[in-house]
């Protein structure tokens, strides 16, 4: 009899062995499987210039809230070209295409992003990074397009500079930048100047340049200018 209790311990390593290894592992570790479930990210195994990701800072960590959950310390990355969210397993360099239909918003370090379109936004579907949020909102918003062209060259002509450029490798990720100006009746309007900023509340358009000038915000990168001229107007601030 005692033997019959013995022998089935004695296989449960055996039979825990026999199952997929990285599914044990998070089991074992108290991660919650439904989230690892995804995609295998997309593979860019060709040789190309510039990059996929929505920038090069690489994993980071940060919170994520995915169909209504939210989970603390993911490594998480942007796929640009197709908009979607990557998500690094524990401990390990696979990593899982999360789309970006579910995802609700994220923040990678000190930086959050959102998904617009899941708050009922007419825009394109994606993420957008948080520059203001108030009554009315700016958002930035990166694209990478894929393209191969002969006749470009790394002198910033895909957007932004490359280090690790490869000379005769004609396939390239094309950048596009944009910003979204999200009016308090939700409306969405694409812009890429200040003019467009500067229309929307024509009142204080005088007094928040003046203000911006007096403390150098005039000449922040335009992200930086946004965040600064929408405090002005709506906090006087």
């Amino acid at each position: 009899m005692r033997f019959k209790l013995i022998l089935p311990l004695l296989l449960l390593p055996l039979l825990a062995a026999a199952q997929d290894p990285q599914a044990l592992y998070l089991e074992q570790a108290g991660w919650d499987m439904p989230l690892y479930r995804g995609r295998t990210a997309t593979n860019y195994s060709f040789s190309y210039n510039g990059t996929y990701l929505w920038d090069r800072s690489g994993f980071r960590s940060g919170d994520l809230s995915y169909a209504g959950k939210v989970y603390r310390n993911m490594e998480m990355d942007i796929n640009a070209h197709q908009q979607h969210l990557l998500l690094r397993y524990p401990d390990s360099f696979n990593t899982v295409d999360l789309g970006n239909e579910a995802v609700d918003w994220f923040t990678l370090g000190q930086d959050r992003y959102v998904n617009l379109r899941r708050r009922g936004i007419d825009v394109p579907e994606g993420f957008y990074k948080v520059v203001y949020e108030g009554e009315a909102s700016v958002y930035e918003r990166i694209d990478k397009e894929f393209r191969r062209d002969i006749s470009i060259s790394n002198d910033g002509q895909i957007g932004y500079m490359d280090p690790d450029w490869k000379e005769g490798v004609f396939e390239l990720f094309i950048q596009r930048r944009n910003w979204y100006y999200v009016a308090p009746d939700g409306q969405a309007t694409r812009f890429r100047k200040q003019n467009f900023l500067l229309r929307t509340h024509p009142d204080k358009r005088r007094q928040a340049t003046r203000h911006l000038k007096e403390t150098g915000m005039d000449k922040a990168d335009f992200s930086r200018w946004c965040q600064a001229y929408m405090n002005f107007v709506e906090h006087g601030k």
